[in-house]
């Protein structure tokens, strides 16, 4: 039952009324609420290690306490194996410090590209004001 609403809710997982809702974690990758027994059990799971979940780049199966969430910059779902973290790391870094277009490090002043340019990353100023003025 809604707060303000007068209609039922049901579990996601084994489709009883709820009469009090549980928030599944964001791992376990279920939409919508669960019952105090399904929420109990996905727990238990969850923290005996025995789920095993696909690495969201790389597809390998690991258990999910050995697998990393991304950060919230990526804007990635799922979760991620060890090696692709590191990658993804990596390359995250190297658009934070060096300008998409020359390669320069950069200062205290960055300048995200507008969406229309289709550039990943950021840029120096001298690269901006090309850009532009170049396609507006």
């Amino acid at each position: 039952m809604g707060l303000l609403s007068k209609k039922p809710t049901y579990c996601s997982i084994c489709n009883k009324e709820l009469t009090h809702k549980h928030k599944p974690k964001r791992e376990w990758n279920i939409k919508g609420r669960l019952c105090g027994d399904c929420h109990f059990d996905k727990s238990k799971e969850f923290y005996e290690g025995k789920v095993r979940q696909a690495c969201v780049l790389c597809g390998t199966t690991k258990i999910i306490s050995e697998l990393w969430e991304p950060r919230w910059q990526w804007d990635m779902e799922g979760l991620l194996c060890k090696e692709c973290f590191d990658s993804k790391e990596k390359s995250f870094e190297v658009k934070k410090k060096f300008c998409a277009i020359c390669g320069t490090t950069m200062g205290f002043i960055r300048h995200n590209p507008k969406s229309k340019w289709k550039i990943e990353g950021q840029l120096c100023r001298k690269c901006w004001d090309d850009k532009k003025a170049e396609l507006g």
